[in-house]
């Protein structure tokens, strides 16, 4: 009887897992003190207890690591978007919402070094850019008025996206002590509110 490959992690697997997880949270304690670009490959070595050579087993440098965990993340929220799903609802999207912010609780003390002043503006513009397209349909959908043409749906999904960023930044530094549930309704109020008011008929 033929065995099939077992699931089970080697043991090679769990150490590359475990420097890997050490080295990030040596990373992330770093940038909470400084810079990316004024942390080295060797203080960072020192702080979690291993040899630079270590460290270039699974990074090219400082970068490298910058890169690769920006990805990893990136992935988790891509993974919640359908390219092909045109005819969103406002129920999809706020199911969307709760995902997003349930995926930045799970990686709490990382979302909160990257959307520091030390962290990667990068990486928070690319949130804004995963948010705007999905917005902006919602919007619409939010918008019973056809008030709002085309370039000011855009200053008006910009100055969502940057009260959201503002948002989910006091959410991470408070801990996240609200749940994804309540962030992702409290967004929706936020944005039925703010679209019923911008295109309700003004009384003469």
């Amino acid at each position: 009887m033929q065995q099939t490959a077992s699931a089970t992690p080697s043991r090679q697997e769990r150490r590359v897992r475990r420097t890997r997880a050490m080295i990030l949270a040596g990373f992330i304690q770093l940038m909470q003190q400084k810079p990316v670009k004024d942390i080295s490959v060797r203080e960072l070595a020192d702080l979690v207890d291993i040899n630079r050579s270590t460290f270039y087993l699974h990074y090219t440098d400082i970068y490298d690591l910058l890169e690769q965990t920006e990805n990893n993340l990136m992935d988790q929220f891509l993974a919640i978007i359908d390219k092909n799903h045109t005819n969103l609802t406002l129920q999809e999207f706020s199911d969307k919402l709760e995902q997003f912010f349930a995926i930045l609780a799970e990686n709490q003390p990382l979302c909160r070094a990257l959307m520091s002043p030390n962290g990667d503006i990068a990486f928070v513009r690319k949130l804004e850019k995963l948010i705007a397209e999905d917005g902006v349909k919602t919007l619409r959908l939010l918008s019973d008025e056809k008030d709002l043409d085309a370039q000011d749906l855009n200053y008006v999904t910009s100055f969502f996206l940057s009260g959201c960023v503002g948002m989910i930044d006091l959410w991470l530094q408070d801990g996240c002590q609200q749940s994804a549930q309540h962030m992702a309704d409290l967004s929706m109020k936020l944005l039925r509110a703010g679209v019923q008011g911008i295109t309700r008929r003004q009384l003469q």
